[in-house]
């Protein structure tokens, strides 16, 4: 038993080069995060999923602005004036040049808390013919009461 080696077990180990680790920063807090008074705070998180089922850390953009590669289990938190903000997320191919983007936009209003769950996984590894993993990213803003409770297991990404 000790020299079999499962399909699972290969999958698993071929996955590990391609996951980001969870993060490390500090714990969010409830309306900690506060602008201008005509502006409105947008988070974006990353939910911590199974090791196995993880992806790379995709790049995370808002309003043009970049926010780097978003480890899993973490969030970013930004104000913004009033008005509509583009939030985009870039798959990351095997540390390559990020490629696949996708948008959300979210419409900022004073006072708002806006809540955007991002997350890139791997949809399956094959071994036939070379290692080949594939990835798919997703981005969609998601209810505050539910947002809120997600990013309350989640850590600040730095």
């Amino acid at each position: 038993m000790g020299g079999l080696i499962t399909r699972r077990s290969v999958l698993q180990l071929l996955a590990l080069p391609l996951v980001g680790c969870a993060a490390e920063g500090a714990r969010y807090q409830p309306n900690e995060v506060v602008g201008a008074k005509n502006s409105g705070t947008i988070y974006v998180y990353r939910p911590l999923t199974e090791l196995g089922l993880r992806g790379e850390d995709p790049f995370v953009s808002m309003a043009h602005k970049s926010y780097g590669r978003m480890r899993a289990g973490s969030f970013i938190a930004a104000t913004f004036p009033e008005g509509e903000v583009d939030v985009t997320v870039r798959q990351s191919v095997l540390f390559f040049v990020p490629t696949i983007p996708k948008t959300v936009t979210i419409t900022v209003v004073r006072g708002s808390q806006s809540y955007v769950r991002v997350d890139q996984t791997i949809d399956s590894v094959g071994v036939t013919g070379g290692t080949t993993v594939m990835q798919s990213i997703e981005i969609e803003e998601v209810p505050f009461n539910i947002g809120q409770a997600e990013l309350a297991k989640t850590r600040q990404n730095i």
